[in-house]
């Protein structure tokens, strides 16, 4: 039996795609100075989004040298989830600086007051 088009799905956006096929976000962030400066060198792509994900977040960041992911934040809403890819970021939270390497990964509860960030100190992407 033959399929049925669908007029008003003759395009449909894909079901799934390569992570570094969905541009990185043209906003780099909401940072006034002197906080922007920390922030520059880091690429958000934000995956979630592209699916229409509404419930939670999820985005690909990539550090440059001597940036850092965000100023140190904690989520009254949100939980927060950090799997390293590449790279060697140092992790910064109220119980102090963690070292990090690929495979590693780190979470955080929405409302538990642990304030956090990633710094790039590396001489290399993270």
């Amino acid at each position: 039996m033959p399929m049925k088009s669908n007029p008003e799905k003759s395009n449909p956006a894909p079901v799934a795609l390569r992570a570094l096929d969905i541009p990185p976000s043209p906003k780099q962030t909401g940072y006034p100075q002197p906080f922007l400066a920390l922030v520059t060198g880091r690429e958000k792509r934000r995956l979630g989004d592209h699916f229409g994900l509404t419930n939670y977040g999820i985005n690909l960041c990539r550090i440059k040298p001597g940036s850092v992911s965000s100023m140190r934040h904690c989520h009254s809403a949100q939980d927060e989830f950090v799997y390293v890819l590449e790279g060697s970021p140092t992790l910064v939270t109220n119980a102090g600086v963690t070292a990090l390497s690929p495979g590693m990964c780190a979470g955080f509860k929405a409302g538990s007051g642990d304030a956090h960030h990633l710094r790039n100190d590396s001489s290399s992407e993270v």
